[in-house]
C-alpha cells in the first residue's frame, strides 16, 4: 500500500481524481454542495496534496515553494469566511487583494532586482490576466435558477488552468510545481465528471460554493505565477495562454441558453471546451516550442 501511496502517478492523478469523484457524490447524495463541511473538505484535501508535494510548512519560508504552502493555508482562511463575504464586489475586491499580495511575496525578489526581462513581462501578464479573470469570476452573482452550464464555469475555468499550467511547468522543468497542479486539475475534474454525468441524466448539477470557487481559483493562479516567475525555461506565450480560461469562463457566461436553448445537455461541454481553447493553445504552443529533452522535464 505504502508502495502504491508513494507512486507519483497515483498521488498526481489517480487519487486526487478518486477524491474528486467522492466529493461530487457526496454534494449530491450527503451535504449540499454550498455547505461549509463540504468546503471544509476540499481544503482538507488540498492541503494535504500541497503537503505531499511541497513537504511541511518551514519557518521562516525561503524558496518560493515553501511559500506555496503558506499561501494554501491562507486560502484555507478566506475560503471559510461566512457566503455574503464571498459574493459580489466584496469577493471581487477579495480575489484582487489576495492575489496582488500573493504575487509581490513570491516574486520580491525579482521585482527589487528591477529586471524587466521577457519572463517578468511573462509574469506580470500572467498575474494580471489571472487576477482579472479571478475577479470577475467571484464577481458573479449565484442565480436561483442556474442554467445547465453555469456550475461548470469555475470548475472548468481551474481544471484548464491548472492542466495546462502543469503541462507548461513540465516542460519548463519545474516537475514539483507541474505535479502540484496536475493533482488540482485531478481534483477538479473528478468533480466535473460526476456533476456532468448527473446532467446527461437529466439531472441539475450543483454549484461550487463561493468559499469552494475562491481556493481552487486562488491555488491555481498562485502556482501559476510561481511557474512564471521561477522557471525561466517555461515557455512565456504559454503561460500566458494558460491564464486565459478564467476570463473566457467570463465571456462564456449564460450566452450559450441563448444559442443553444434546446441543447442543454451538450452545453456544459461546449462551455468547457470554449473554456479550455486558450488551454489547449498553451499545451499546444509549450509542445511545439519545447527546450531540448524537455519530454522528460528536463533539458
Amino acid at each position: 500500500m505504502s508502495a502504491i501511496l508513494g507512486n507519483a502517478m497515483v498521488i498526481t492523478a489517480a487519487l486526487p481524481l478518486l477524491f474528486g469523484i467522492v466529493l461530487a457524490l457526496l454534494s449530491r447524495f450527503a451535504v449540499p454542495a454550498s455547505s461549509p463541511v463540504l468546503t471544509l473538505l476540499w481544503a482538507a484535501l488540498l492541503l494535504f496534496f500541497y503537503w505531499d508535494t511541497l513537504g511541511p510548512p518551514v519557518m521562516p519560508p525561503v524558496a518560493a515553494s515553501q511559500k506555496l504552502v503558506y499561501l494554501a493555508f491562507a486560502g484555507t482562511v478566506i475560503c471559510i469566511l461566512p457566503e455574503r463575504i464571498l459574493a459580489g464586489r466584496t469577493a471581487s475586491v477579495l480575489a484582487v487583494v489576495a492575489l496582488a499580495a500573493a504575487f509581490l511575496w513570491l516574486g520580491w525578489r525579482r521585482i527589487a532586482a528591477g529586471s524587466l526581462d521577457l519572463q517578468m513581462i511573462a509574469a506580470l501578464a500572467v498575474a494580471l490576466l489571472a487576477l482579472i479573470g479571478a475577479a470577475m469570476l467571484m464577481a458573479r452573482p449565484s442565480s436561483p435558477s442556474p442554467s445547465a452550464e453555469e456550475p461548470f464555469l469555475a470548475p472548468a475555468a481551474a481544471l484548464s488552468m491548472s492542466l495546462s499550467g502543469a503541462i507548461v511547468s513540465v516542460l519548463g522543468a519545474s516537475i514539483v510545481t507541474g505535479q502540484l497542479l496536475g493533482s488540482l486539475a485531478a481534483l477538479t475534474g473528478g468533480w466535473c465528471l460526476v456533476k456532468y454525468l448527473a446532467t446527461l441524466r437529466g439531472g441539475a448539477a450543483s454549484a461550487w460554493s463561493k468559499g469552494v470557487e475562491f481556493l481552487l481559483l486562488y491555488a491555481a493562479v498562485t502556482v501559476l505565477i510561481q511557474v512564471a516567475l521561477l522557471a525561466p525555461k517555461a515557455n512565456p506565450l504559454a503561460l500566458i495562454l494558460s491564464s486565459l480560461p478564467l476570463l473566457a469562463a467570463v465571456l462564456v457566461g449564460d450566452r450559450l441558453q441563448g444559442l443553444l436553448p434546446g441543447a442543454r445537455p451538450l452545453r456544459p461541454l461546449i462551455a468547457g471546451l470554449v473554456i479550455a481553447l486558450p488551454a489547449m493553445l498553451a499545451i499546444v504552443t509549450a509542445i511545439v516550442w519545447a527546450p531540448h529533452g524537455a519530454a522528460l522535464g528536463f533539458s
